[in-house]
């Protein structure tokens, strides 16, 4: 009876955190806007494709909203300074603990692929994802950093890449992410990254395989440094409101083909105003839709293994789906993403993460603080 109850709790989505509960609706949402974006490509569109892709395409800065958040969460859930090589390195394995086993599993399943595509039983339109070279960065969390020649395996991973890498610099950002620091080091990276991209073909906002790692450096800082003003942006009065009008602004500017770098700050103003509506009471609504914010992670790595099996392989190829039904075969998958990412999250992703840090020990000075607080979402 008692295993049963245990098992019970395991299974489910609850509630973690009181103060984060519209930071957690926005994880949710950004996740679904990045495989509304992917998915579209399996729509047959006909000649609206084209000008649909475009639209969309600011769908992808979800992806930068994601780095912001990131950053506030992990300076609240790690807020003890990191003192010494040991607790650092803990720090890293928690991080990895929690990335890793879904990462390299999806992987070793486009590595199947690969060997597949290489042998001639299955055919890739995309055989450039499959490129050897890439096997060893994408198992080290280096594919961001500017090793491989264009997006490989689970292409939408070089974002986790570059993750681990503000993970890496994680105690230099403390240090110039405080009240006074943080705001002029924004800028500053701000300022680099354009001027830098003034002297390439294309904004450092598209960057993915190509340094995408310095892409989430500011929003990164923006999450850190927002940390050190969150009793400031409580006092934001009726933020989820405005919250929610921004989200609708972005939405409709996206649509609309607004340029990203109009868009960015209109995504950094969502992230404050979310903050700042996670400080304040939530409404029950909110309340109840907050727990599906734990399955972010899953959704966002499932994702191009569910479009490349389900969409391609299934609907497209053995289905023969095209034109309407294909599309209501993509939409009727979208829904169906959440069970598959619960699924991935209570029976792998949470079991495997227990077991890799059950026998960390923490330093007895750290233990006072909430250097450790454990929390599925992160």
């Amino acid at each position: 009876m008692e295993r049963d109850s245990v098992r019970k709790i395991e299974l489910s989505l609850k509630l973690e955190s009181d103060r984060m509960i519209y930071l957690d609706l926005l994880r949710i949402a950004s996740s679904y806007l990045i495989i509304v974006y992917h998915f579209q490509n399996q729509m047959s569109l006909g000649s609206a494709a084209a000008n649909v892709q475009s639209r969309l395409d600011g769908f992808t800065l979800a992806v930068d909203l994601f780095f912001a958040l990131s950053g506030f969460v992990i300076s609240s859930v790690y807020s003890s300074p990191i003192r010494t090589r040991q607790t650092f390195g803990i720090f890293l394995f928690k991080r990895i603990a929690r990335l890793a086993p879904l990462h390299w599993s999806i992987f070793a399943i486009f590595a199947i692929f690969a060997a597949l595509n290489a042998a001639g039983y299955v055919k890739s339109n995309h055989p450039e994802l499959y490129e050897v070279n890439c096997i060893l960065p994408n198992l080290m969390f280096l594919h961001s950093f500017g090793i491989c020649k264009s997006l490989t395996f689970n292409y939408v991973s070089w974002s986790i890449s570059a993750e681990m890498g503000m993970y890496l610099v994680f105690p230099f950002l403390t240090h110039i992410s405080g009240k006074k620091s943080g705001p002029i080091s924004i800028l500053v990276v701000l300022t680099t990254l354009y001027l830098w991209s003034l002297e390439r073909s294309f904004s450092w906002l598209e960057w993915s395989f190509d340094f995408g790692v310095l892409r989430a450096l500011p929003s990164f800082l923006l999450g850190m440094t927002a940390y050190q003003y969150r009793y400031e942006l409580s006092k934001i009065p009726r933020a989820a409101v405005y919250l929610t009008l921004c989200c609708v602004l972005f939405v409709g500017a996206c649509l609309l083909q607004a340029p990203k770098p109009l868009l960015l700050p209109l995504v950094y103003v969502i992230v404050l105003l979310g903050i700042g509506a996670s400080e304040q009471p939530a409404t029950a609504r909110a309340r109840r839709l907050a727990p599906l914010g734990q399955l972010t992670y899953s959704l966002y790595m499932l994702h191009p293994l569910v479009q490349t099996v389900l969409l391609t392989g299934v609907g497209a190829t053995l289905l023969k789906l095209h034109g309407v039904p294909m599309t209501l075969f993509v939409l009727a998958t979208l829904p169906l993403m959440l069970p598959i990412a619960w699924l991935s999250l209570v029976i792998f992703e949470r079991p495997v993460r227990r077991r890799l840090t059950r026998r960390l020990v923490v330093p007895p000075r750290d233990r006072e603080g909430n250097l450790f607080t454990p929390d599925s979402r992160w």
